[in-house]
């Protein structure tokens, strides 16, 4: 917006460091997304705005992909999944994953598998792919879009819920160091002047020098990007839904007016529902 360097006095002085942490502290910590606690009434919340096209069946087999601490794997094994396997690449957030697993009585129906999903090889197929609040972090989208189907059992399904998208008023998924919320941080500053501030009063062992590099990685994918991808990749649409969170029908109309407009929309969907089959 003003150059890297005024930019970076600008973020500077906003800043915090109050959540500051190395990635072995994070690691040591063990830290979940969600407190546990929580899951009976989020769960719930997130398969509503699915408005039924969300299965729970004790028959199909499950992966979550981008699973993180495994909150929502072990949360969905206790509504009555039995055969659910969860990936993610970053070790800290699997070895909590297996230990929520444990603390809940559920190992015979969860695994956990550390790895990067777009070189996995699973020895068996899926009925229903999963990804919450995971795929604006998976590099290369498009490509992944198109290996998600390796992993699909035919007539099989995608479920992904996931944002804030990176154009979206807080997209840099930066809020927790900073003391004053400035919208569209990721867009109006440079990714130079971020990243130095994240470095000095968020995450000082995380050396990344561009967004796509910092751990769990942002990928900068725009909505319009995403309905591309979907559709250059063999996929359809058996649902679709932005900015899920609205429940007021003013709020509603007001946003599914924006997000339907082009050069517009990708400024205003701050988080995707979607149902996907192959096309």
């Amino acid at each position: 917006m003003l150059g890297n360097t005024l930019d970076y006095v600008v973020l500077r002085a906003l800043a915090h460091d109050r959540n500051k942490a190395t990635e072995e502290a994070l690691a040591a910590r063990g830290d979940s997304a969600i407190n546990p606690d929580q899951l009976d009434t989020k769960l719930p919340k997130i398969i509503g705005r699915f408005e039924g096209r969300f299965p729970i069946d004790p028959t199909l087999r499950y992966l979550d992909m981008g699973c993180g601490s495994g909150e929502f794997t072990v949360a969905l094994a206790r509504q009555g999944v039995s055969q659910i396997t969860g990936v993610d690449f970053l070790p800290r957030f699997v070895e909590t994953a297996k230990a929520n697993a444990r603390a809940a009585g559920l190992e015979d129906r969860v695994k956990f598998v550390c790895h990067d999903l777009r070189t996995w090889e699973p020895e068996e197929k899926f009925d229903v792919l999963l990804s919450f609040d995971s795929f604006e972090h998976i590099d290369t989208p498009r490509p992944f879009m198109a290996r998600m189907a390796e992993f699909l059992n035919p007539g099989g399904r995608a479920v992904l819920a996931f944002g804030p998208m990176f154009q979206s008023p807080f997209g840099d998924h930066m809020q927790e160091f900073f003391k004053v919320q400035v919208p569209w941080r990721g867009v109006l500053f440079s990714q130079d002047a971020m990243l130095r501030v994240r470095r000095e009063y968020y995450r000082p062992t995380d050396p990344a020098t561009r967004y796509q590099d910092i751990a769990g990685g942002l990928n900068l994918m725009r909505y319009s990007e995403f309905l591309e991808h979907a559709r250059d990749t063999g996929w359809k649409f058996d649902y679709l839904r932005t900015n899920a969170f609205l429940d007021h029908p003013v709020l509603r109309s007001l946003s599914r007016a924006v997000t339907s407009t082009p050069g517009v929309r990708d400024y205003f969907v701050h988080n995707v529902y979607a149902v996907l089959r192959r096309a």
